[in-house]
């Protein structure tokens, strides 16, 4: 190398210096605002997000140490593009960001035959970048500009990987490239409609509905983080299109936030907060909880006899069960299957207390054929409520996890799903499932347990468990 070649690199690795510099602080500062988000408010999955932004900074630190090495492709190759966009993302949905880079597992063609969480995904899965809303949107973030995108699409290339592109400044676009988007034979062809991006859609779609909450499909949001509205006619094709097969587009504009692009498609959900269908399917042990007298008249625990119970005395005075559980039943209809409402009763009339007794009667009146008048201060915080009695009728899905599955996968405690998924769970939470209503349940292994075993899309609300304990508390008139 010459002199004059050696005084042209080493003016190109300064030039450098400051890019490098700028992709680190932006580094630091996305990490830091995560930290201050999970801190607030926790983030499911957000580890494999920061990971990638301290992998990238570990990369930046090693060629600030020697920035005599520095070459544009290392400015060029970063993931920084990508992970900014995703951050950008992030800031533009509000509170409800719950998840980021999650594996969808995608629906199954095979019948008949049981097949786990894991084994699902390693056959087929779409990931995507933020799930916001409780669940109810799914974002996947696009970081190219609309000249990168297009040169893409045109060249009949589109996937996942796509995300993680560079972001190249698109004001120089000249002209060859709009006469090429014209003169394309996409442009005008059959083969638009085959276009990978389409078929991609439409992968997050099906999935989307095998993946719902309480029995709404989440609206799966494309958002092209870099690319303008009207930018590009071709690109806007392709947009439209995206918009009419039922995907939700985002595209950079300083008059709408991301989050302004969905949440008009929310509003005949309700409370987002308290997401559940409007019927209501009580397990057993929900119904306990609501007439235990624990939950009703906190006790100090040796005020009750039993360590379970006196575990539930000190948890119920930290975390009042009642309070939880109104919010999901408030101006609902309350429905129990006929083999989950007899069991409630046997437990009822061996160890109920007069107080559990009398709103067990309260909620099932007309059942029993009684006429009884609310008694608010036997209820304390709930209203007047009434149960309803439905038939056993459990989904098919829920019925083949009682079959011995093929594969040796395992849940979350280290069983197989029919060691501690009965024949009564299946009837009752496949009944909602059938039934099409949320489970209200205080069974907290069930969700991660059914998730593991491959079912999917739950509707499920879980709360803590509160048991019958009137006969074994003291009298709160002698109670100190």
């Amino acid at each position: 190398m010459n002199s004059d070649d050696d005084s042209e690199y080493i003016e190109e690795t300064v030039d450098l210096i400051p890019s490098v510099q700028i992709l680190r602080g932006k580094c630091t500062t996305i990490l830091d605002q995560c930290k201050a988000w999970n801190d607030k408010r926790p983030i499911e999955g957000l580890h494999r997000y920061t990971n990638s932004l301290t992998a990238e900074l570990h990369f930046i630190d090693k060629l600030l140490e020697n920035p005599s090495k520095i070459k544009k492709e290392h400015v060029l190759s970063t993931n920084m593009s990508y992970l900014e966009a995703v951050f950008e993302a992030l800031s533009n949905v509000g509170e409800r960001r719950n998840e980021v880079m999650r594996l969808m597992s995608a629906p199954t063609q095979i019948n008949n035959q049981w097949m786990s969480r894991a084994a699902m995904i390693r056959k087929h899965s779409v990931k995507v970048d933020i799930v916001a809303e409780n669940g109810l949107v799914w974002i996947k973030v696009i970081a190219r500009n609309a000249k990168a995108f297009r040169h893409e699409l045109m060249g009949l290339e589109w996937d996942d990987s796509s995300s993680s592109d560079e972001d190249e400044d698109d004001n120089n676009s000249d002209d060859t490239d709009d006469d090429n988007c014209k003169k394309s034979p996409l442009a005008s062809s059959g083969e638009f409609d085959s276009l990978p991006i389409f078929k991609k859609a439409r992968e997050y779609l099906r999935t989307a509905q095998a993946h719902h909450v309480h029995f709404h499909t989440p609206i799966v949001v494309f958002a092209f983080m870099r690319i303008k509205p009207e930018e590009d006619v071709f690109v806007q094709r392709i947009m439209d299109r995206l918009t009419e097969i039922g995907i939700v587009v985002y595209m950079q504009n300083p008059e709408n936030t991301l989050q302004s692009s969905y949440l008009p498609l929310l509003k005949n959900v309700g409370d987002l907060e308290h997401i559940t269908t409007p019927s209501i399917n009580m397990d057993v042990s929900s119904a306990l909880a609501i007439i235990s007298e624990l939950s009703h008249h906190v006790c100090l625990p040796k005020e009750v006899s039993a360590l379970p119970l006196q575990v539930q005395a000190e948890r119920e005075a930290l975390v009042p069960a009642l309070p939880k559980i109104l919010p999901y039943i408030m101006g609902k209809k309350l429905f129990i299957i006929q083999s989950a409402y007899d069991r409630f009763k046997d437990i009822v009339d061996v160890v109920g207390g007069p107080n559990e007794t009398a709103r067990f009667k309260y909620l099932f009146r007309e059942h029993l054929g009684l006429d009884l008048e609310f008694d608010r201060e036997l209820w304390t915080i709930l209203p007047s409520l009434s149960v309803d009695i439905m038939p056993d009728a459990s989904s098919e899905a829920f019925v083949k996890l009682l079959d011995p599955p093929a594969q040796k996968s395992k849940l979350n405690n280290g069983r197989k799903i029919r060691t501690r998924f009965s024949d009564f769970h299946a009837k009752i939470f496949g009944s909602g499932d059938h039934y099409k209503m949320t489970t209200l349940t205080a069974i907290q292994w069930m969700e991660t347990a059914l998730k593991e075993a491959g079912i999917q899309g739950l509707s499920l609300v879980f709360h803590e468990p509160r048991s019958l304990a009137e006969k074994k508390m003291q009298p709160r008139s002698l109670s100190k």
